[in-house]
């Protein structure tokens, strides 16, 4: 094969792969990540699967069913922040764009960054479903494996 045709063939192949990549990247999806370290990067999973992504909406909209109070955020501590999650690729990602972040019964939206005049603010709602979906989503960090089995169970004894 000379080196023009095989040119050509892998030029003709990237074409015919270009609209599955796009539609990868459209692909609806879930980032997971697990606020645990400070100082170093934090565990990320990123969940495509239509049943797993099904079982967390739906332990999702429960948590988000819980009255909600808006109010000063907390401050990031040292060590276990919580779980943030963010939708990605596909139309959730457009009609959910602001991220989530579950720590125990507790789920917060924040909805106005810190300045140097006031703190950030948040919307945040108290559920045992929140303290559900974060259990469910510490063991799929463990199943993923960027949670160790240390690692997860200190969480887990936190709530």
């Amino acid at each position: 094969m000379t080196k023009l045709s095989l040119k050509s063939l892998l030029t003709g192949l990237a074409l015919l792969a270009a609209p599955a990549f796009a539609l990868a990247a459209e692909a609806p999806g879930l980032q997971i990540t697990y606020l645990v370290y400070s100082g170093r990067p934090n565990p990320v999973v990123t969940v495509t699967d239509p049943a797993a992504l099904r079982a967390i909406e739906t332990r999702l909209a429960d948590a988000l069913a819980a009255p909600a109070k808006t109010g000063a955020a907390d401050e990031p501590v040292l060590g276990y922040n919580g779980i943030l999650l963010e939708h990605v690729g596909g139309s959730s990602a457009k009609a959910k764009p602001q991220p989530l972040l579950i720590k125990g019964q507790q789920l917060r939206i924040d909805t106005a960054p810190a300045t140097a005049m006031k703190a950030a603010t948040a919307t945040t709602r108290n559920s045992a479903a929140a303290g559900d979906l974060e259990t469910m989503l510490l063991k799929l960090g463990q199943k993923q494996g960027v949670l160790d089995a240390t690692t997860l169970n200190v969480l887990l004894d936190q709530h």
